[in-house]
């Protein structure tokens, strides 16, 4: 089984909204954290296993004027985030609510990153909602420090806070079809047409470059892959190999991939994917040669042996240059023949269609 080296997410967890209580929570032993603070400084830290693991409260010197008892508390009701908004983490109030600090505390707070995975997310993108003291909503806090887990920012007054993420609101969506001639290899259930391979591709384009997550079923466990961007995909809109077909043309090496045990792919990347991803060789006569197919190639040959292919023939797919076939792969769209990886085709060409790489 090949490991990945990337950042590979766990399966999916329920996401539930963040809320906001109007008021403390009721006290109880062990579901809150206290510390009396003076102008010197102090932190409020969390102990693994608890309710309040991965929080972290560092109020600086000379934030307080005198010794004030700081208190933080688990919020479980009331008011929910904005409909453009979803939590990945608990939310906690500190108080006392409404106090403002000369210099501003650093809070550290948990999150799944499942959840932000699940939301087409990356780390570096979790924000903290903080409620207004009035109990009038919510302002959106950038973070200035994040971890594969936690995120921190810097609090001025001492309210409710948590962590959440803003999902995509236009991300592109297509799937990946397998290759006809190696699909019982790729199938964990290969005499079952309902539970037959199935791969979604997401990408979310962004200012210096775009996101990509990958969710894959049904697939064999064990089994490892490795994806390319490719210049062509050997299968027509229909997912019909394309008679046609003598080769991919330019491909670029983009990640691993490993099944799970239950047979699950999931993977997400960042790299400049939409419109414009390109090849070439300034050495040679391979102009810039743009990459709008994605897919991804049996690791092992000897994966696909038993269904016809020859292992002494392997193809160049891998690190070792010895890989197996292409296992799934994108497909061109009907009237343009790009792939989905152009989302803007030029209007103003034809025979080919040229996908636009205008980034204004």
């Amino acid at each position: 089984m090949k490991t990945s080296r990337h950042s590979v997410l766990c399966e999916a967890l329920l996401c539930v909204p963040l809320v906001l209580s109007a008021c403390m929570p009721e006290d109880h032993p062990g579901e809150s954290l206290r510390s009396t603070i003076g102008p010197q400084g102090g932190v409020l830290v969390g102990a693994a296993g608890t309710a309040f693991a991965g929080v972290r409260v560092e109020i600086p010197p000379g934030a307080l004027g005198a010794p004030t008892e700081i208190t933080l508390a688990k919020v479980d009701s009331a008011t929910p985030l904005p409909a453009t908004a979803v939590g990945c983490g608990p939310m906690f109030a500190l108080a006392p609510s409404g106090l403002r600090l000369a210099q501003p505390a650093s809070v550290t707070l948990p999150y799944d990153p499942v959840v932000v995975g699940d939301q087409f997310r990356f780390e570096d993108e979790v924000k903290v909602w903080v409620a207004r003291t009035d109990a009038s909503g919510w302002t959106q806090r950038l973070q200035t420090d994040s971890t594969a887990s936690s995120v921190t920012i810097e609090l001025d007054t001492l309210t409710t806070v948590g962590a959440g993420v803003n999902p995509p609101t236009d991300p592109v969506r297509f799937q990946l079809h397998p290759n006809p001639a190696v699909v019982r290899c790729l199938a964990q259930y290969p005499d079952d047409e309902d539970r037959a391979p199935r791969v979604d591709v997401t990408v979310v384009k962004g200012e210096q470059n775009d996101g990509l997550f990958l969710r894959g079923r049904y697939i064999k466990p064990g089994l490892g892959f490795d994806m390319f961007l490719v210049e062509k995909s050997q299968l027509l809109a229909d997912g019909t190999v394309d008679p046609l077909f003598t080769n991919f043309g330019l491909a670029i090496y983009v990640s691993d991939l490993a099944t799970s045990e239950r047979g699950r792919l999931r993977a997400s990347i960042r790299a400049v994917l939409l419109n414009v991803a390109f090849g070439f060789d300034p050495a040679s006569p391979l102009a810039p040669t743009p990459l709008h197919e994605l897919g991804f190639w049996f690791d092992d040959p000897e994966d696909v042996a038993s269904c016809g292919f020859n292992v002494a023939k392997p193809t160049p797919f891998n690190p070792k240059h010895a890989a197996g076939p292409v296992a799934m792969i994108s497909v061109p769209d009907a009237t343009t023949d790009l792939g989905p990886l152009c989302i803007d085709p030029d209007p103003t060409t034809s025979n080919p269609v040229r996908c636009s790489t205008d980034e204004d």
